[in-house]
């Protein structure tokens, strides 16, 4: 209904109740002469008759002043009464005017926090749908678009591990580089249009690059955003690196609308992080991947539940004599279509499943129940398995472990439980509790892969850390490359300082075993030695002494 229709309404209601009033002091006004008049009448001849009203109506002055009280009465009250609905009008057009001012912007306030990030104050996921809507719709056929996704590296373990405080203050760091690289000269000879970025979940940026250059190498241009938004911290005192993920949807080729194009660019981020590298551009066998991804997981659920996963086992040497004084349990499974899959390929998939727990326990069974033939047939060698993130804050774990070790009567010390730097940093007050019950048991804690993170030596102090097993891409190629020989004396020096335990994960030859003995590392393992072999070879390579 019109605001007007409604003030002119509301008008009309305000004089009707005025001049219901005004007859009502005129009435009063008429009864006060009629009694004063009869009151005076019977003052004058005694009696109250038309006779007596008559004399009082025309020999008493003060009658005559209240005769005049009606006419009084009606001018002032028409007068004051008109003035009042004008005023009132006014000040009802006044308020409403305000209202309309601020209920308008109120409405575009509303409409901004309902488009835009909190707290980066981007456009969110809803603006930057409706912007790429818009680009396709002003692009020519013969143009292309291209929608990226930036997905942070690790972020959730920065927050737990930082604070939302710190982790806060990263994110406006990290949105300052986006907006600066979006005029950035390598930007702006991407595109003929203008970028735009949005933030669309909580680790979770993306770019709009509309009418792409035609003559721009794509690769080439999501390195340099990689790149770019690969940015360094003090936090605490601590220095981190922040590091993303790309994935690129192309328009028309990877789809025609906003939701397909976001969703394949999240695709290609999926992908790339699959894949360990730092990009990809969405193709249409990215999804027979995850077609593949579902049929693996299915066959890995039934080989759990049947107790079907194989388990082989790698050795771990004394460098300086090749003596066997352990081992590494990985298990496989034999899939009908794809063959032999190693946990490498399958543990991903299945991370944040309730199959990782069955995994998990089928395992710690496994090797525990194997530990008891290999010490009975005299060799008291250790075993190590890895445990994933879950595993790392699961609250029965300690109590599961215990009830193995003492049912096969393993002394915990032969059990390595090893874990990567994102368990212990995911959640660190769960994660501290378990691994501290873990260690009170006697069991020895690794990190393994040791130096591929962002923040490696935090935990050091932190946690109940016994060993660490030093990452295997540094081991391999430490003898070409002298920084990562450095960074891995390094290491070894700072072990022995912490008095930590150090395996080399990747020994392949003589040489980088010479290497690795002269920084003072005392153990590893790798194909120099031998591969993974299943429990009946290891326990001949047992029986054999081996050496090498």
């Amino acid at each position: 209904m019109d605001i007007n229709y409604k003030l002119a309404k509301s008008s009309i209601i305000l004089k009707e109740y005025v001049n219901k009033y005004a007859y009502i002091g005129l009435s009063i006004a008429i009864s006060s002469i009629l009694i004063a008049s009869l009151i005076v009448s019977y003052q004058i001849t005694g009696f109250i008759n038309l006779d007596g009203f008559i004399k009082a109506q025309t020999t008493n002055p003060a009658i005559w002043m209240l005769d005049l009280t009606p006419f009084l009465f009606a001018y002032w009250g028409q007068s004051f009464c008109h003035g009042l609905v004008n005023t009132a009008e006014s000040f009802v057009a006044n308020k409403t005017e305000e209202l309309r001012y601020k209920s308008g912007d109120l409405e575009s306030k509303l409409k901004y926090e309902s488009e835009h990030d909190f707290f980066t104050q981007l456009p969110n996921a809803l603006l930057f749908g409706e912007h790429i809507t818009q680009a396709i719709n002003k692009i020519e056929k013969s143009n292309e678009l291209a929608v990226i996704l930036l997905k942070l590296n690790d972020f959730k373990a920065i927050h737990s591990n930082f604070g939302n405080f710190n982790s806060n203050s990263v994110l406006i760091e990290f949105v300052k580089k986006l907006k600066e690289m979006l005029i950035s000269s390598f930007m702006l000879q991407a595109t003929m249009g203008i970028n735009s970025i949005a933030r669309v979940e909580g680790d979770e940026f993306a770019l709009l690059l509309p009418r792409l250059n035609k003559n721009i190498n794509f690769n080439a241009l999501l390195n340099a955003i990689v790149d770019v938004t690969n940015l360094n911290f003090i936090v605490d005192g601590i220095h981190i690196t922040i590091s993303t993920t790309a994935g690129a949807a192309v328009y028309p080729y990877a789809g025609e609308d906003d939701v397909s194009l976001i969703n394949h660019a999240r695709t290609a981020v999926f992908h790339a992080r699959k894949k360990d590298k730092p990009f990809a551009i969405y193709n249409s066998d990215m999804e027979e991947d995850f077609t593949t991804n579902r049929i693996v997981m299915n066959g890995l659920k039934k080989s759990i539940e049947n107790q079907d996963i194989k388990i082989y086992y790698q050795p771990t040497v004394e460098l300086a004599t090749g003596k066997i004084i352990g081992t590494e349990a990985t298990g496989s499974f034999v899939h009908e279509k794809y063959g032999l899959i190693g946990t490498e390929k399958f543990i991903s998939l299945i991370e944040g499943s309730n199959l990782i727990q069955q995994l998990t326990s089928f395992m710690l069974t496994s090797v525990t129940q194997q530990l008891v033939l290999w010490h009975q047939a005299g060799h008291k060698i250790f075993a190590s398995v890895n445990l994933s993130i879950q595993d790392a804050i699961d609250k029965k774990l300690p109590v599961f472990i215990e009830s193995l070790l003492n049912e096969n009567k393993i002394a915990p010390k032969y059990l390595i439980l090893e874990f990567d730097e994102r368990a212990c940093l995911s959640d660190q007050e769960k994660s501290i509790s378990v691994l501290n019950e873990l260690s009170n048991l006697g069991v020895n804690i690794a990190i393994h892969d040791f130096c591929s993170g962002y923040s490696s030596f935090i935990y050091l102090v932190n946690f109940p850390i016994k060993t660490i097993k030093i990452e295997k891409s540094l081991i391999l190629n430490m003898i070409k490359d002298k920084k990562k020989s450095k960074i891995v004396e390094a290491i070894i020096k700072m072990a022995q300082t912490l008095e930590l335990d150090v395996f080399a994960n990747g020994v392949e030859n003589q040489e980088i075993r010479e290497q690795l003995q002269q920084y003072g590392c005392k153990y590893g393992q790798g194909f120099y030695f031998s591969h993974q072999v299943s429990p009946y070879e290891f326990m001949a390579q047992l029986n054999s002494g081996m050496t090498r």
